[in-house]
């Protein structure tokens, strides 16, 4: 090959050599870029792995626990089974609904329009706006109570007086009701000051009654019959009762074994207390117009009774315009006074047992009384015969009667001359005074001191009218509403003071008086509600979920007045639907600081709480979307893979032509040095 040849061929070996190295450079540069691609994919798959989702347990209507992904939606949602979650912002407001919050505000609108809420009653407006806002979610209070008992047999008026404490809708239905108005009641600051107002006037009554008991018992036991004093004829009355003994003979009839003359001895004891009923007659407290049972009445009709063998009658049921085999008595066998009876002899009774008489009254009915007497009922009655048993008994029990409660049936005031019982007086009248002006208004006087505890008396049945033969009303009562018949005491200067105790900063403590208008209504309502369940039964009084009447309404009526509650006092702020329901979001305000949770205790007060505390809260890896990394991974490594694999035979292939072109090069260049040389030799020749 010649020399020019040579080096052409030695400049193309040359350039190729050079070509190759940058091929060589950049597939090593394009290695490198996979490595890169390959950490990144990885990164991306490691992040995938670590990624978690915030999740929260809750309850099925069945009570089966299941976990969903936290929304804002899911942890505030009403259920029986589920603790009570809130979200508040940084300005304390509570996030709700935006269905919540337009049922918050058309609460208040609809109580703005109850005209029986005066202006200025917030305490009123509010607690009309939570009944209206309970009752968008169908949450309404009610009973069978009414419907399932004829409470108005106690007294016709308990409904008139007790209505003020119902609330009803538009159409009629009953919303609130009886049970309301007693709790109610039961907590009302007028309640609490009569509890007050009678604790003072029973310690000042109880104070009065020990001042004036030895006065009382000096005048009974000073009163002497036959020469004893009321104390040795009671004492032997105690014996006597002591010693009597009854047997029944072979006829089951019963005698007096001993004492002998048990008889006489009964009789003796019997005028004695004729005498010294008689004494004291005139200190007695004012007896109710025809109100039996009062020591008065008592004491007449046991030392009224009928001799040995002489008849007696024994009230048993009433009879309805009809008359049996009997006698029609029209006047008392004892006081000789106006009656109607039904007499049945004692024989007619024989085959009959107690059990009978009760449930199918007194055959045979078979006359029916005509004329005058067809007008109304009549008492039943046995007639029989009084035995020497009988007699004897029946004294016992009026010794006992009167011994139990001769001192309570005196009028104190007879008996109160000494310092202490006058002072003792004093203190009790101040106390009954404003007693009786807290339930009537005005001071009724110390004829009617006595009866201030005796709510029955208060609550209207005061005075029995013979001509009508109803109870009346002597003095009506500051139940507030007019419309029950209250009266509304307006002058401030008569108005009752309650001693009110305040502890001072140095420890002392300082009593004034606090002046409270007279309102006697809250304690009306509870002796009536007291009244009716002592006769029927507490009445069962729930809330009502009419939108689901087999749910758990109370709780959910808890539930909603927590939440009423809260917006009430802390302001709140609608949330859009769309943030409502964003896992995300939600996840990202936690986790950045826009947002806090909030929790119901078992007091039904707010308490602060976090999320990341919270045992119905979870963290959950996102199952999705490591699958996706995975399949993306794996796939972007299967591109690098083979891209490398073609980057490396590339290179070497590239190796194999530059160890080709090197021999090439180093052979040409060989023989181009020697004809150099060579030339060189012979050009110095």
């Amino acid at each position: 090959m010649g020399l020019a040849a040579s080096q052409a061929r030695l400049l193309s070996i040359t350039s190729r050599m050079a070509d190759n190295e940058l091929r060589s450079q950049m597939i090593n540069n394009a290695k490198m870029r996979l490595t890169a691609e390959s950490s990144q994919v990885s990164e991306e798959y490691v992040d995938a792995l670590n990624r978690t989702q915030l999740m929260m347990k809750n309850y099925n209507t069945a009570g089966e626990s299941q976990y969903q992904t936290l929304t804002f939606n899911n942890l505030t949602a009403y259920s029986a089974y589920n603790n009570q979650y809130g979200i508040k912002n940084k300005g304390g407001e509570l996030l709700v609904s935006e269905s919540d919050a337009a049922k918050f505000e058309e609460a208040f609108k609809e109580a703005k329009l109850d005209e029986s809420i005066l202006e200025g009653d917030t305490e009123g407006l509010n607690a009309k706006a939570l009944e209206e806002f309970l009752k968008s979610y169908g949450l309404e209070k009610s009973t069978t109570y009414f419907e399932n008992q004829d409470v108005f047999t106690i007294d016709p008026n308990i409904q008139k007086m007790f209505e003020g404490d119902m609330i009803y809708n538009t159409d009629g239905t009953r919303v609130s009701g009886i049970h309301y108005g007693y709790e109610l009641s039961k907590t009302s600051t007028e309640y609490g000051i009569y509890l007050e107002l009678l604790n003072d006037y029973t310690k000042t009554s109880d104070a009065y009654t020990n001042a004036t008991i030895k006065e009382m018992q000096d005048t009974v036991f000073n009163t002497t019959s036959g020469g004893q004093t009321y104390k040795e004829w009671y004492n032997k009355m105690a014996q006597f009762d002591a010693v009597l003994n009854i047997v029944s003979d072979e006829d089951g009839n019963e005698h007096i074994d001993t004492p002998a003359d048990a008889v006489n001895q009964a009789t003796q004891l019997k005028n004695a207390m004729q005498e010294v009923y008689n004494a004291i007659k005139s200190h007695l407290k004012k007896s109710e117009e025809g109100g039996d049972g009062t020591f008065a009445t008592a004491m007449e009709e046991y030392l009224s009774m009928p001799g040995i063998g002489l008849t007696q009658y024994d009230e048993i049921g009433v009879a309805q315009n009809r008359v049996p085999l009997g006698t029609v008595v029209l006047t008392h066998p004892v006081t000789g006074e106006p009656c109607k009876w039904i007499v049945y002899d004692e024989s007619l009774l024989e085959s009959l047992d107690q059990e009978s008489l009760d449930s199918n009254g007194l055959p045979p009915l078979d006359t029916v009384i005509t004329g005058d007497y067809l007008d109304g009922t009549y008492t039943e009655v046995i007639s029989s015969t009084v035995t020497d048993v009988d007699y004897v008994e029946s004294v016992i029990a009026m010794y006992e009667y009167f011994q139990t409660n001769v001192m309570s049936a005196l009028k104190r005031e007879d008996f109160s001359a000494g310092t202490e019982a006058q002072q003792a007086k004093s203190e009790y009248y101040a106390a009954a005074k404003k007693l009786s002006m807290f339930i009537f208004g005005q001071d009724v006087g110390s004829d009617f001191y006595d009866k201030l505890d005796d709510m029955e008396w208060c609550a209207g049945k005061q005075v029995w009218d013979e001509t009508t033969e109803m109870w009346g009303t002597l003095f009506p009562t500051t139940a507030l509403d007019p419309s029950e018949g209250g009266v509304v005491v307006t002058d401030e200067s008569q108005w009752v003071d309650v001693p009110l105790q305040i502890k001072n900063p140095d420890g002392t403590v300082t009593t004034i008086n606090t002046k409270y208008q007279p309102n006697f209504q809250a304690i009306l309502d509870v002796y009536l509600c007291d009244k009716m369940m002592e006769e029927y039964g507490v009445p069962k009084y729930t809330w009502i979920d009419v939108n689901n009447p087999n749910e758990n309404a109370d709780a959910k009526a808890q539930w909603y007045t927590n939440l009423f509650e809260r917006m009430l006092e802390g302001g709140y702020k609608a949330i859009e639907n769309g943030l409502a329901s964003s896992s995300e979001w939600l996840q990202f305000a936690f986790e950045s600081g826009l947002v806090s949770m909030e929790q119901v205790n078992d007091d039904n007060n707010w308490i602060s709480t976090m999320y990341t505390n919270c045992s119905d809260i979870t963290e959950s890896s996102i199952e999705i979307d490591i699958t996706k990394a995975e399949a993306e991974y794996n796939k972007a490594m299967k591109k690098i893979e083979v891209k490398d694999k073609r980057y490396d035979l590339e290179l070497k292939n590239i190796d194999t032509e530059h160890q080709s072109l090197q021999t090439e090069y180093d052979s040409i260049k060989s023989v181009i040095d020697k004809n150099v040389e060579r030339n060189f030799k012979y050009f110095n020749a």
